[in-house]
């Protein structure tokens, strides 16, 4: 039997005949990467499970904040007095910080005035802070980063987090 020159020794029988091909191997190599991807994505999603928590919770934190301020500025007619110390008395809830100091959890809150404006910070996790900031004008805007004080919120220019 005359040998094919198109098929190399190795995939050659003793007899000459092309061994036969390995069917489904490239499936099982798929198959591998798919249940690998799979299983990183639940460990993903395990993992970071808490997280959504303290941002929800660190949320709700700053809405208590804006309602707090909000009551100082209909007393007031602005918001300039809405400081720590004036909104400690209104909300004691929270644990209300100055606006150059920095927040560390979540149920801590840095507050800064200024121009008639107020803002405040608060931290959802270590490098993680969410802000809020209110115009004396009554627009609101909220801001992210990793300075979590008071006077970095004032710098928040975004319509939604």
């Amino acid at each position: 039997m005359p040998v094919d020159d198109s098929l190399a020794l190795d995939e050659l029988t003793d007899d000459g005949a092309p061994l036969p091909r390995a069917r489904g191997r490239s499936a099982w190599i798929v198959f591998a990467a798919l249940g690998f991807a799979c299983v990183f994505v639940v460990v993903e999603i395990f993992a970071n499970l808490g997280i959504k928590d303290s941002i929800g919770h660190a949320e709700q934190t700053l809405t208590v904040a804006q309602a707090a301020a909000g009551r100082v500025a209909a007393a007031d007619g602005n918001y300039s007095d809405a400081d720590h110390l004036r909104l400690a008395a209104v909300e004691p809830s929270v644990q209300w910080i100055a606006g150059g100091d920095q927040a560390t959890g979540i149920d801590e809150v840095s507050v800064a005035t200024a121009n008639g404006d107020w803002a405040a910070a608060v931290e959802a996790r270590p490098g993680a802070c969410f802000y809020l900031h209110v115009t004396s004008e009554g627009t609101t805007y909220y801001g992210i980063g990793t300075s979590c004080t008071g006077q970095q919120a004032l710098q928040a220019t975004d319509p939604r987090w």
